[in-house]
């Protein structure tokens, strides 16, 4: 009857054991940090753009380490574009290359003469960003940078007028007639597409030095009177 009774007790006690520990696993420790679930990147909207124009949603001056001058060049949408979408399905050349620069410096004459400086003018190597036009709301917009000058560095330390225009040789009588796409795209009458400076720039030009040698110079084409031929 003893044996019955103690083998009794143990199953009963073996039982309690079981369903605490069971009970314990179950339970979360309140001073163990719960494991957050790593959350799912929400994917983009994909937009699609005008053949021949970049979408983007910021637009601004590209700077890089490589010293030298960078800025943009935009006009109004309503100017339109030097190509016509609907008939071309690709551009016949990168947008942004219709514009080239010129720089102009005062530099010293042939040696032996005192106190005499020149103009001399320069053709830069511009680039223009893949050559891509983008939008930036009611703008087109191209970016450029210059970092080289008859291929070597920019100077430093002497002023630099930039003078970007259309480039004849390869818009080839364009740059003169009306645009597509746009809502006014032709030039009125005496009147020619022209490029200003908008920001960046003083009246004396850009100077780049060793403690400075980035700077900035944006522009814009417009619509201008076309100039008396001098007599």
């Amino acid at each position: 009857m003893f044996v019955k009774l103690f083998l009794r007790s143990l199953r009963w006690a073996l039982t309690l054991i079981v369903v605490s520990v069971a009970v314990h696993a179950q339970q979360r420790d309140p001073n163990q940090p719960r494991a957050t679930p790593t959350p799912t990147p929400t994917p983009r909207p994909i937009t699609k753009s005008p053949k021949g124009v970049v979408k983007t949603e910021q637009i601004g001056t590209l700077l890089s380490n490589v010293p030298g001058i960078y800025g943009t060049i935009r006009w109004r949408k309503e100017l339109g574009l030097p190509y016509d979408p609907a008939q071309a399905p690709r551009p016949p050349y990168r947008v942004c290359n219709i514009f080239l620069f010129e720089l102009m410096m005062q530099e010293p004459t042939s040696p032996g003469t005192f106190g005499v400086t020149r103009t001399a003018v320069y053709r830069a190597s511009a680039e223009l960003v893949a050559g891509k036009v983008a939008e930036d709301g009611d703008y087109y917009v191209c970016t450029y940078e210059i970092t080289k000058l008859n291929g070597v560095a920019l100077p430093h330390n002497k002023a630099m007028v930039i003078s970007p225009e259309l480039d004849d040789g390869i818009l080839r009588g364009k740059e003169k007639e009306p645009w597509s796409v746009g809502s006014n795209a032709a030039p009125p009458p005496g009147q020619q597409r022209a490029i200003i400076i908008i920001g960046g720039r003083t009246n004396n030009g850009v100077t780049l030095t060793d403690n400075q040698p980035h700077a900035t110079a944006d522009f814009e084409m417009v619509y201008r009177p076309i100039p008396s031929p001098l007599k």
